[in-house]
């Protein structure tokens, strides 16, 4: 029985050292395509697996990873991309700022040595340096349309965003026959940023002008306008 405990004291000690020896990986570089997809470029030498991780907070535990609920996006890296020491995201990430890191394995075969216990220090283990990724907004994309009901004496004002992947508010601005400025207030459903987003509303055209101007607003800027005969 203590030989049994020695031998499990030396094997863990012999796996400290070994983990120690070795190098963690660097990744040199984050960057991200214009249609949102990233890629990367580290450099992992005799890893024999590899795993990139996107969180939305740089928090890391005592192992050095972050928290797993900060953990929004991962990937497994193909034993081609280590070797190149590039790698690039077939998913594509959500607008935002994300922090990167890679976590990779040294290759047992080409890394320990049995006479030391240890791995060479040559070899990439552990978790490497952590790089900052901002991935920008894409340009939204606005158009409108206006149907007019006459036999209701009703305009369907329609607005669509492409793409749009939250949900966001809008006016709608007119004149009345009066010279009275009115605005009504809707909200753009956003749900992905690779779908557009849609609303409509109703307003009465009783009170306006034969030829009508609407002007939709996203904030303080007028993203799309159009003059229909509502009479």
């Amino acid at each position: 029985m203590r030989y049994a405990v020695a031998f499990l004291a030396v094997a863990a000690s012999l796996v400290f050292v070994s983990s120690a020896s070795a190098q963690p990986p660097v990744l040199s570089s984050v960057t991200v395509s214009t249609d949102r997809h990233p890629s990367a470029q580290f450099s992992a030498p005799k890893a024999s697996d590899a795993t990139v991780y996107f969180a939305s907070k740089p928090d890391r535990g005592t192992d050095g990873g972050f928290y797993s609920e900060n953990i929004v996006a991962s990937d497994f890296l193909t034993a081609d991309e280590i070797q190149a020491g590039s790698w690039t995201y077939s998913d594509q990430l959500d607008p935002g700022t994300y922090y990167v890191m890679l976590n990779a394995d040294p290759d047992f075969d080409l890394c320990y040595d049995s006479n030391t216990g240890n791995y060479d220090p040559s070899c990439a283990d552990g978790y490497s340096n952590v790089v900052t990724l901002t991935v920008p907004t894409p340009q939204i994309r606005y158009t409108a349309g206006v149907t007019v009901y006459r036999y209701s004496k009703e305009a369907d004002l329609r607005l669509k965003a492409t793409p749009l992947g939250v949900n966001q508010h809008y006016r709608v601005c007119y004149l009345t026959r009066a010279k009275k400025r009115r605005c009504v207030s809707g909200t753009l459903d956003g749900y992905s940023w690779d779908s557009p987003g849609s609303d409509e509303m109703f307003v009465s055209t009783r009170k306006l002008s034969a030829r009508t101007t609407f002007t939709w607003y996203v904030g303080s800027r007028a993203v799309a306008k159009k003059r229909v005969k509502v009479h």
